[in-house]
């Protein structure tokens, strides 16, 4: 890294360089965006600049940078690849170790498992629990290969008494289980899990030891819990996860949902309750066991009803959930609010019962978005009448968005069916926008 130049006046004197002369909470707030590697190498300016990197509120370690060090656009050997990674370990602590206590706010950690490795070790974290930064980032990737790997999780990550929001992407060949011996996290707001295992007395211990958590972010995992239960969540994610219990939902202060995952056996579900303040929700579920030829038992649904309170709703259903989400179909409530709806549509016979109980139960509906995926196996169904004779006719949608996409050739009166089906169930409809995707 240069020296940072110095200014030369009229006389051709010397003066301080403006950058050294700042004061040290501008200089770290410069440092603060670069990465720590690049940070802590400052320290060869001057003196000035020696623990100047030791204040930095942001620490940012990647072991790319590392990597790279070495590259020099050939390949890098494995044994190569073994000192980058210890060299990369032994600067974390070291930086860790010397960067001052109380100054630290975000901590951003990211690497990839190395083929050599069988476990990453994560003893790093303690020392950055003690320096209670306000935000934690972690990802590990993992490398391509089917050895056998894990990561160490020290509990320290859960105890941490300033952490306001913790992030963790954790790819092993093997899900990782979170599973600390108690969690204490007072102020944390924000949790993001990827590729990890959860368990029942995982959830019982967050909702408990994080009494201001409003955001609960979950991809890619394993779940085994059966109960979110909390009063200050305010937004919940489950993304691609695979649900093995019955997970029952209760969360009065919930405004957004977003479920799209998959049922790994029959016989387990979702129950949604007391979600009063609900104002968005989208619902895409399938069940992936019976896909792959699992047993007959169906998971179990108890979603609509806890929805009433949304002003905007998508649903998806795969077909083989047919049965449960027509027995929930029942439980449908008065959907007073409800503006905007979205209906995936696979299997439009009962697709178009469930679009038809959330119209008579939708007064003020103003919006209707259809999105119609046509098998091959499928078309012959919408040649016919979906449903016979409508029993009740909602009055007015503004718009009425239908879009389809087809595998095959779409037969000519496929839409004209479609529009027909829909003149039995709404009186009048102020635009009809129909799209085609290939």
């Amino acid at each position: 890294m240069e020296k940072p130049k110095s200014d030369i006046d009229s006389g051709g004197n010397v003066e301080h360089d403006r950058i050294s002369s700042m004061p040290d909470e501008v200089l770290t707030h410069i440092l603060s965006f670069l990465s720590t590697k690049e940070a802590v190498s400052t320290c060869v300016l001057s003196k000035r600049w020696i623990n100047t990197w030791a204040t930095v509120p942001v620490l940012d370690f990647n072991l790319y940078e590392f990597l790279s060090d070495n590259l020099d656009g050939h390949p890098v050997g494995e044994r190569e690849k073994r000192k980058c990674v210890a060299r990369f370990e032994q600067f974390v602590h070291s930086v860790l170790n010397n960067h001052e206590s109380m100054n630290l706010d975000i901590v951003h950690y990211m690497r990839r498992m190395q083929k050599s490795e069988t476990f990453i070790p994560m003893e790093w974290l303690d020392r950055v629990a003690l320096l209670m930064p306000r935000v934690i980032s972690i990802y590990i990737s993992r490398a391509d290969f089917k050895r056998g790997n894990y990561i160490d999780l020290p509990d320290s990550v859960f105890s941490s008494a300033k952490l306001q929001h913790l992030k963790m992407a954790l790819y092993t060949n093997k899900s990782t289980i979170i599973r600390p011996a108690s969690i204490n996290l007072p102020l944390l707001k924000v949790l993001e899990l990827s590729h990890v295992e959860l368990h029942n007395d995982f959830t019982q211990k967050l909702f408990i030891g994080c009494p201001s958590l409003e955001r609960l972010d979950l991809s890619c995992c394993e779940l085994y819990f059966w109960s979110i239960s909390s009063n200050a969540l305010k937004k919940l994610t489950i993304l691609q996860c695979r649900l093995f219990e019955h997970m029952q939902i209760s969360c009065p202060g919930l405004v957004s949902l977003n479920i799209r995952s998959h049922f790994q056996w029959g016989g387990v579900g979702i129950s949604l309750k007391n979600a009063i303040n609900l104002v968005n929700a989208s619902i895409r579920l399938f069940y992936w066991h019976r896909f792959h030829g699992g047993n007959d038992y169906v998971p179990v649904l108890d979603l609509l009803s806890g929805l009433s309170s949304a002003t905007e709703l998508a649903l998806y259903f795969d077909s083989d959930l047919k049965e449960p989400v027509e027995e929930d179909v029942s439980n449908c409530r008065n959907f007073k609010n409800l503006k905007k709806l979205y209906i995936g549509m696979w299997d439009t016979s009962y697709d178009f019962y469930l679009i038809a109980c959330l119209l008579q139960c939708s007064p003020n509906l103003n919006e209707l978005n259809l999105f119609l995926n046509v098998r091959r196996d499928k078309l012959q169904e919408l040649r016919q009448e979906v449903l016979g004779d409508a029993f009740f006719r909602h009055e007015y949608l503004e718009t009425v968005n239908i879009r389809i996409k087809s595998v095959s050739e779409l037969p000519s009166d496929c839409v004209e069916n479609l529009m027909k089906t829909l003149d039995k169930y709404i009186k009048k409809i102020g635009n009809i926008i129909i799209t085609y995707d290939p």
